[in-house]
């Protein structure tokens, strides 16, 4: 089970918007926290497609309630 800890050693990118912080983990799952660091919802990728996925959130070329996140 991957420990989804926004300070933990798994996390590849961490970006921050609107508020919010996102980390991105080895799995291909961005994570959304809210205040202190609590995990409020997520969406899963293919490893492959992280990267890019990561840079368009980032580019503001898709956000993050367009990919149908879920509840944490």
């Amino acid at each position: 089970m991957t420990n989804y800890s926004a300070d933990g050693s798994n996390v590849v990118n961490r970006w921050y918007k609107d508020g919010c912080l996102y980390c991105a983990f080895v799995d291909g799952t961005i994570m959304e926290y809210g205040r202190n660091k609590i995990p409020e919802r997520y969406i899963e990728v293919m490893r492959n497609e992280l990267a890019q996925t990561i840079q368009e959130l980032q580019s503001n070329e898709y956000d993050f309630d367009e990919l149908e996140p879920m509840e944490a």
